[in-house]
């Protein structure tokens, strides 16, 4: 049995993975997984700076699936993560790449958030915390203030659903709830948000 393993590896190719982002810019980080015929786990690497850090035994009939960030065995096996990249998604084939071709691009947009008041003016050095609504912040966990134009901006991040809060002088002004799409018609996502200074609420753990 093991010998046969053995054989079925040798057997395989290695797949050489240049991973994207949907700008065709490195992906800062993520996890590469193949999948047998079945939906077994065969094999995973680390993607850094766009680049896979091991290789990845590949034939007909596997499939690959790419999640953002660095995800332990039990998480993938779990299968609670933002996959951006799937080879069984006949969508993610034709608009990204197949794995073979060398190089595939993933469900991944740079981001701004802009904060304005009632009046429309830009909202500076406020706290902004964006996490992602699937696990909380495990995956997505921006905190950051917002500069002179009341933006906050971060220059890749997986499409999935969303929410932030907005602190002002310690002051929890603003929360929304937002979602970055699949198959974006732009290079980039920007979302505003207005601040109500009126209907400010304090709470005890403020940042």
């Amino acid at each position: 049995m093991r010998a046969a393993a053995l054989v079925l590896l040798l057997a395989a190719s290695l797949l050489a993975l240049e991973v994207r982002d949907w700008n065709d810019r490195p992906l800062g980080y993520g996890t590469a997984v193949v999948y047998d015929e079945g939906g077994g786990i065969v094999a995973l690497s680390y993607v850094l700076d766009g680049k896979a850090l091991y290789g990845l035994p590949w034939r007909p009939g596997y499939g690959l699936r790419i999640a953002w960030g660095i995800a332990t065995l039990s998480e993938v096996a779990a299968g609670r993560l933002i996959w951006i990249y799937d080879s069984s998604v006949a969508r993610d084939v034709a608009e990204l790449g197949w794995p073979t071709g060398g190089k595939i691009r993933t469900w991944t947009y740079p981001l701004t958030i802009t904060l304005r008041d009632r009046h429309g003016k830009p909202v500076a050095g406020c706290y902004a915390k964006v996490i992602d609504t699937l696990t909380g912040g495990r995956w997505v966990a921006i905190f950051a203030s917002t500069a002179s134009d009341g933006s906050v901006s971060t220059y890749q991040i997986p499409a999935t659903d969303y929410k932030v809060e907005v602190y002002c002088n310690g002051v929890l002004s603003a929360t929304a709830k937002f979602s970055v799409q699949r198959g974006a018609p732009s290079t980039a996502w920007n979302y505003q948000i207005t601040v109500d200074f009126i209907d400010q609420i304090k709470v005890s753990n403020a940042p």
